[in-house]
């Protein structure tokens, strides 16, 4: 009876002692979205792996496509963190953020939203976006900047765009590119050529590319594309915005003219991570937000990921932890105090 009581009793104890495991690690999950491109993929893999390797968290992932729905699931709740985000591609920041977007220590941004999404950090990622043409084609035709391309426009048509000129646009209608409103108030006599993803975009202008064919392409940097193919930027013109108009759904795309966006490049986009605010204010999470703060991945190290990801065909999961492997010194510094 006593040996039977003793048993009872370490069982008890046991269970008690798993439970308590249980309910402390039930706290290091977070949900996490997968991004619509290979970039942001990378990136967020990059958080992922070290939230799982280095401090304990079980991260579930779910492909989840840019653009405002994503931004409301965040708030929502429904993820906790997405990774990435392109201010020049993203409407919903200045409506959901209410606080400054810094990089090395400098205010890049600063938002006036009503804080239902937690601006978690800039990635360390700095894209600059163009519409590029090969330079095969703008030294054949002596293109210089995209105030020469309506001369040459019958050379950029296809079956698809008729007598215009083709632009194989921004892929995705929810990365708010405007390629088509840009070209029309820039009067540029192109059609802009949504194909629904980046791989479908880059595929053409690949295959384009080793016909030797005149192309216009939308695409930004880092991307694998510039370090196997020589493409030239046609400099659109300076990024601007017009004092107190803004071009957004909220604004009933007011736009104005040519003196601001859309009718200009994009701005440099000092990417950010973006996040659920009670998840990342209660006290278990304190460490991810903190990893999240310190975070600095370098455009080199994403574009050599990038190689390995879209021209070597190799698993995203496996890059990501072999560049690990082979660059504490790059990443141990972003690992809380």
């Amino acid at each position: 009876m006593k040996l039977s009581k003793k048993i009872s009793a370490l069982i008890l104890s046991l269970v008690l002692i798993i439970g308590s495991f249980g309910t402390a690690n039930a706290g290091k999950r977070l949900h996490a979205a997968i991004a619509d491109w290979t970039g942001g993929i990378i990136t967020c893999e990059v958080a992922v792996a070290i939230l799982e390797r280095e401090m304990g968290y079980k991260v579930k992932q779910t492909v989840f496509p840019s653009g405002t729905g994503l931004w409301q699931a965040v708030a929502a709740g429904e993820l906790d963190f997405a990774c990435e985000s392109w201010p020049s591609y993203a409407e919903a920041d200045d409506v959901m953020f209410n606080e400054d977007l810094i990089y090395d220590g400098k205010v890049v941004k600063s938002y006036k939203g009503d804080g239902t999404v937690d601006l978690l950090g800039t990635t360390g990622i700095i894209g600059t976006s163009d519409y590029w043409i090969p330079r095969y084609a703008a030294e054949k035709f002596g293109i210089k900047t995209w105030k020469d391309l309506n001369k040459h426009k019958k050379e950029f048509a296809t079956i698809e765009s008729g007598n215009k000129g083709r632009l194989i646009a921004c892929p995705v209608a929810g990365w708010n590119c405007h390629d088509q409103k840009r070209l029309d108030l820039l009067g540029i006599d192109f059609q802009a050529d949504e194909l629904g993803t980046e791989a479908a975009a880059v595929a053409e202008a690949k295959a384009a590319y080793m016909r030797k064919e005149p192309f216009l392409l939308y695409l930004w940097t880092p991307h694998w594309f510039f370090g196997e193919f020589d493409m030239v930027g046609v400099g659109l013109p300076e990024y601007a915005t017009c004092e107190g108009d803004t071009f957004t759904e909220a604004n009933n795309w007011k736009d104005c003219g040519t003196k601001g966006w859309p009718a200009t490049g994009w701005d440099k986009d000092y990417t950010m991570n973006y996040g659920n605010p009670a998840t990342f204010a209660s006290a278990e999470h304190a460490e991810a937000k903190a990893f999240f703060e310190k975070m600095r991945l370098e455009n080199v190290d994403q574009s050599t990921m990038l190689v390995e990801v879209d021209i070597k065909k190799r698993d995203v999961k496996e890059v990501v932890n072999e560049w690990l492997d082979n660059n504490p010194d790059k990443w141990k510094s972003w690992l809380p105090n």
